[in-house]
């Protein structure tokens, strides 16, 4: 249900053995979805709002949905609950959690309906919206739980906390395992990827970083060190608050305006934004007490933070002095060697996505519902967290009286 780009998909694909009966979505997630449909060309897709028929079996063991998660995102700018950008349990975009969810149970009737959201709706945020799904759990009569995790418990070397949350056809929910799996450095996991493997020459800035941003230049410069070993150094962080924690703005500067005065990565309007601009801006903004967009380099040592936007087109190869390419974000959501995307210009549909690791994991919990293999509880409702490892919340299943 809504596949998007299909990592959720596939990791059901991996634990299953089996490509899914169907992909159901809504036209307005058609172009995110189109990625997963042309790779898997054999498997039907529907347009619940278009389509008139729609040929799926009745009482399957399970559907996933990755309904869009930005009406709980701490990334969302937050605008009023009616515009597209809304935050908060009212938010517009949580409708398609409702809607797909009633859709699934009422028509479909699986023995598990699963998804995957913001780490917000393990979170007060979210309180609203696990209501609502309460509530349409209970009127379908199903159980429901959410599980909080992150994928460097699955095997990828990127800090990405999600929620899942699960409708089960069962008066109660079973205890969901604790998960917790070895994971290289985010070096050693780019070494996976196969020298065959395609879109490794695509990258939205090539070159590299110290050529791309001089201030860079003058960091290596200045420290007498190698960007590996700068890598190492800062750990995990961004160039322009090196700079800034280490007092080197100043210096910095100075050494642009001899070296490199006109050079710039933007402009504003018809002007170039030099990096002397950018710098003086910086330091203007926090004279004021006001932060900035930093759209420096980002570097990380062992593991990378959560796909976004802004860090897929900054983010830093920890040892080698370039960004990194387009295979290797794919490869950090755990996608196949050979699949694709479209064009580049949709690269944020790569973080619109669910880790195959994560979701291959949360499918064999399913599965071992679906086989007795799960300890079941007393509850109808329980929030476990696979981080700190333990039950934040549960409600007893309470018994009707006739």
């Amino acid at each position: 249900m809504i596949p998007l780009i299909g990592g959720s998909a596939m990791g059901c694909h991996q634990a299953t053995g089996k490509k899914p009966l169907g992909h159901l979505s809504y036209s307005p997630f058609k172009k995110n979805d189109s990625h997963l449909v042309n790779y898997w060309d054999d498997v039907p897709y529907y347009n619940i709002d278009i389509d008139d028929t729609i040929h799926l079996p009745r009482e399957v063991d399970f559907v996933n949905s990755v309904c869009p998660c930005a009406g709980l995102s701490m990334l969302n700018s937050g605008g009023s609950s009616n515009s597209e950008k809304g935050r908060g349990s009212d938010a517009i975009q949580n409708q398609w959690m409702y809607k797909s969810a009633e859709w699934i149970l009422d028509a479909v009737q699986p023995k598990v309906l699963w998804g995957e959201n913001a780490p917000g709706l393990f979170t007060k945020i979210g309180e609203g919206v696990v209501e609502k799904l309460k509530k349409i759990a209970k009127e379908y009569d199903y159980s429901f739980s959410l599980y909080k995790t992150n994928t460097e418990l699955h095997g990828i070397p990127q800090r990405r906390i999600r929620t899942f949350y699960f409708f089960w056809k069962s008066p109660t929910v079973p205890m969901l395992e604790y998960i917790s799996k070895d994971c290289k450095s985010l070096e050693e996991y780019l070494k996976l990827i196969p020298k065959n493997a395609t879109q490794q020459d695509i990258s939205i800035l090539p070159g590299k970083v110290t050529e791309l941003f001089r201030p860079y230049d003058f960091i290596l410069r200045k420290e007498k060190i190698t960007h590996e070993q700068f890598t190492e150094k800062i750990g995990k962080g961004t160039l322009f608050n090196y700079l800034i924690d280490n007092k080197l703005l100043d210096e910095c500067i100075d050494w642009l305006k001899i070296n490199y005065p006109n050079e710039g990565f933007s402009k504003r309007g018809d002007k170039k934004n030099t990096f002397i601009d950018n710098l003086e801006h910086i330091k203007k903004k926090l004279n004021m007490g006001l932060g900035f967009w930093d759209s420096s380099p980002h570097f990380f040592s062992h593991s990378y933070n959560a796909l976004i936007a802004r860090n897929m087109v900054n983010g830093v190869h920890p040892t080698e002095n370039r960004y990194l390419n387009l295979r290797e974000m794919i490869h950090l959501m755990g996608m196949p060697n050979d699949f694709e995307l479209d064009d580049i210009k949709n690269i944020n549909h790569i973080a619109q996505n669910v880790p195959v690791t994560t979701a291959k994991d949360m499918t064999v919990q399913v599965m071992k519902f679906l086989n007795n293999e799960l300890k079941m509880t007393d509850y109808d409702f329980m929030k476990v967290d696979n981080v700190s490892r333990r039950i934040v919340a549960s409600n007893k299943r309470q018994l009707k009286l006739f």
